[in-house]
């Protein structure tokens, strides 16, 4: 038994790590879901997932020796940080209505055609009356689930490496 009560605090410890790293470097790495729908699967696991993982960290703070005020005060506290937990995702849901949507494909590279250069808005739906905003970007696919986005001048490029997609809509 306490091998598997050590199994499960030490997987909620790698869970909560991967979750609080992934949004550090969300915001750091131009690292995205190719697509909205495993976008939306990751974010209800992590939504769900968080406030259970730290309430599951118990199995590894709560020791037989410990005094029954010190494990109520380590229940309470867990609950808490629980609690706020959700109240901080709930939050972030709020920040993370406006996104990036591809409009247009304009360039797919020659010798890989997973690298494309797109035209993508970004708006915020209805949350926001002013018009999108445009830009350029390259966009790589990483794996089916992601996609590496940087933005680009196609002034620059080399035409010779790229085909041209005429009047393709994403």
């Amino acid at each position: 038994m306490q091998r598997f009560l050590k199994i499960v605090f030490w997987t909620s410890i790698l869970l909560l790590s991967f979750w609080v790293m992934t949004a550090i470097l969300r915001n750091f790495v131009p690292l995205e879901f190719s697509n909205n729908e495993n976008e939306f699967i990751y974010e209800s696991i992590r939504f769900f997932g968080f406030p259970i993982a730290i309430m599951l960290t118990l199995t590894g703070t709560i020791k037989s020796k410990d005094t029954s005020g010190s494990i109520a005060t380590k229940i309470f506290l867990t609950i808490c940080v629980s609690t706020f937990s959700i109240f901080i995702m709930v939050m972030t849901l709020f920040a993370g209505m406006c996104d990036w949507t591809t409009d247009k494909i304009f360039f797919k590279n020659k010798q890989n055609s997973s690298i494309k250069i797109v035209q993508r808005s970004f708006g915020c739906g209805a949350t926001d009356s002013s018009p999108a905003t445009l830009k350029v970007f390259k966009v790589r696919e990483i794996t089916p689930y992601l996609i590496w986005v940087t933005s680009i001048d196609t002034n620059q490029i080399n035409k010779v490496d790229w085909k041209r997609i005429e009047n393709n809509k994403q």
